[in-house]
């Protein structure tokens, strides 16, 4: 793998604490996946057996409004060492969300059985992977409650 992908698996959020040794076995498992402006990598209501960290471009968050014929809203912007489609590894559910190519982006995805056999093989890596998880869903949460009760407030008061 080249150094600048390492380098970034080093400063991801998804990956932080892990030893170099410990990297290396999770950088084996990626495999670089490349998307066009406007494609949709990730599809809401439906599954994938994948999780993508971004190396290079953005991606849209976007989630459909409850009425037909309305474009998705996006709810969310990700740029490189940020991780989108974890949320299937954690539960295996639909996607909540649909993850668009804001421009050419470039990824590390991760077969989601093969990444969850490492972390059951490794109980340290698997330990912290998933603590690192939380903390990306806690935060990811707190900005979405507060969006909402801006949004919220803004309703109600104006």
């Amino acid at each position: 793998m080249a150094r600048a992908a390492t380098d970034l698996l080093k400063r991801s959020d998804l990956l932080n604490g892990l030893t170099d040794e410990q990297l290396a076995r999770v950088a084996e498992l990626a495999e670089p996946a490349r998307f066009d402006e406007g494609a949709v990598i990730v599809e809401e209501d439906h599954k994938s057996k994948r999780c993508y960290l971004i190396t290079g471009g953005r991606v849209d968050i976007e989630i459909r409004p409850p009425f037909d014929g309305r474009q998705p809203q996006r709810i969310a912007q990700l740029k490189a060492g940020d991780v989108f489609g974890e949320l299937s590894l954690v539960d295996g559910f639909l996607h909540s969300a649909s993850a668009r190519a804001a421009e050419p982006v470039e990824t590390m995805a991760f077969d989601n059985g093969r990444l969850e056999a490492l972390l059951t093989a490794d109980p340290t890596i698997g330990y912290r992977v998933m603590r690192n998880i939380a903390n990306i869903l806690a935060t990811r949460m707190r900005t979405t409650n507060m969006k909402l009760r801006n949004a919220l407030s803004d309703a109600l008061y104006y």
